[in-house]
């Protein structure tokens, strides 16, 4: 009888552990640009931020949870790599040089992958999956509701050369908010075209078109060519592989984009001819200045965190943004040699993994996991070009559906 009782109070607590995790998949993007505002209770106080807190409570519950269950936990799925990511990372903090700052970072990057573990364990079944994919999408409604009020009202952040304005949502800057819409889109356009029962309905198709058609508009008034470059990759490699007609219909849209939208012309020619005042120069000459201090620290870096004190230090603000815009150069001038390799270990890893899933689906369930696993390409491969591993709300959404399929996968094997 106690056992029993044993039983039942561990299955209450993971329920209330994956209402939780729910809770956060839809909040964390609406409070994105509200969570990065500095509260200071008193002068003699540091100040916080709300994200920040979030943040650190996630990440406790999170190690408690790893530390509860590591016996387990060591059988996940990708649990090596991430251990050797994460762990380099924290060693980095012993020798860093803005330990603060590498501490704040550290939690933030080890907590992306706490949710990963927190997803997997705590899916049980397929109705729970079911319900995970629903919060996913829902929790764009309130950020893409913000970006049209933005758009329709004109206030969205102008654009420091062109003279436009492109929508942020909920987000603190345009680009972020294109990733998390290419996220989204991606799961609506899998689902509608998805044809197992039990995932989506007739009903359910109708309420993702209504999703879908403005997500799209959404994803163009952002202007973010990266994003754009990602939904590129996703109908292309969609269309080739499966749906001839997504190709085309990809195809046409972009057509008409840029022969009805002089912004849009314009983002693509500084794009090609690289204006020498574009952002896409301006790129380039950061990664140029600051590849020869990265190999003065190539095997372990400076420490996680420390790219824009970098920046700063050898540039300074007039050059702009001390942002990296390169996830991969970022993590090699913070971690090193042995950073960089354990961090594209993990993502050959989960390629590996998500081509497998893809490979071993039924008829049914090809198109979800084809389409999860160009998601999960595409991000990788803008990664080169954009702060992707820095969008903290579509980093910790992205690994918990990740966490969430992955258990799927595992679940149906058995």
């Amino acid at each position: 009888m106690e056992k029993v009782k044993q039983e039942t109070t561990i299955i209450k607590r993971g329920k209330n552990l994956f209402y939780f995790l729910l809770g956060l998949v839809l909040l964390r993007p609406s409070l994105n640009i509200i969570g990065h505002q500095e509260i200071q209770i008193h002068s003699s106080l540091p100040s916080f931020n709300i994200n920040a807190v979030i943040g650190a409570l996630v990440f406790f519950i999170g190690l408690f949870f790893l530390i509860r269950n590591i016996k387990t936990i060591k059988s996940v799925p990708l649990f090596w790599p991430i251990f050797f990511f994460v762990g380099f990372s924290f060693f980095s903090v012993f020798y860093s040089i803005n330990s603060d700052e590498s501490i704040r970072e550290f939690i933030r990057v080890a907590t992306i992958f706490l949710l990963y573990f927190l997803a997997y364990k705590l899916i049980q079944e397929e109705r729970d999956w079911n319900l995970l994919l629903k919060f996913i999408l829902i929790s764009y409604i309130f950020p893409g509701v913000v970006a049209f009020g933005q758009f329709a009202l004109g206030m969205g952040l102008p654009d420091e050369f062109g003279g436009f304005n492109r929508v942020y949502g909920t987000f603190n800057h345009p680009n972020p908010f294109a990733f998390y819409t290419f996220f989204i889109l991606g799961i609506a356009i899998a689902l509608i075209l998805s044809q197992k029962k039990g995932v989506i309905t007739k009903l359910d198709r109708n309420k993702l078109w209504i999703l879908a058609s403005p997500l799209v508009f959404l994803l163009f008034a952002t202007y973010t060519r990266s994003a754009l470059a990602c939904l590129l990759i996703f109908i292309f490699i969609l269309g080739i592989l499966k749906y001839r007609k997504i190709l085309l219909g990809g195809a046409f849209l972009f057509l008409i984009a840029y022969f009805l939208s002089n912004v849009f012309q314009q983002r693509l020619w500084e794009l090609f001819t690289l204006d020498p005042y574009g952002s896409i120069v301006w790129r380039l000459r950061l990664w140029r200045d600051i590849m020869p201090i990265s190999l003065w620290q190539p095997w372990f870096g400076y420490g996680i965190g420390t790219f824009n004190s970098l920046v700063e230090f050898y540039r300074g603000f007039e050059w702009g943004s001390l942002e990296a815009h390169n996830d991969y150069l970022k993590i090699f001038v913070e971690n090193g040699i042995a950073g960089l390799v354990s961090y594209i270990s993990l993502i050959l890893g989960l390629l590996f993994y998500l081509f497998r899933i893809f490979k071993k689906s039924i008829e049914q369930e090809k198109t979800l996991a084809l389409s999860i696993l160009i998601i999960s390409a595409s991000l990788f491969i803008i990664s080169f070009f954009d702060n992707i591993l820095r969008t903290t709300a579509l980093q910790w959404n992205f690994w918990i559906l990740l966490g969430g399929w992955l258990k799927m996968a595992s679940l149906k094997k058995k």
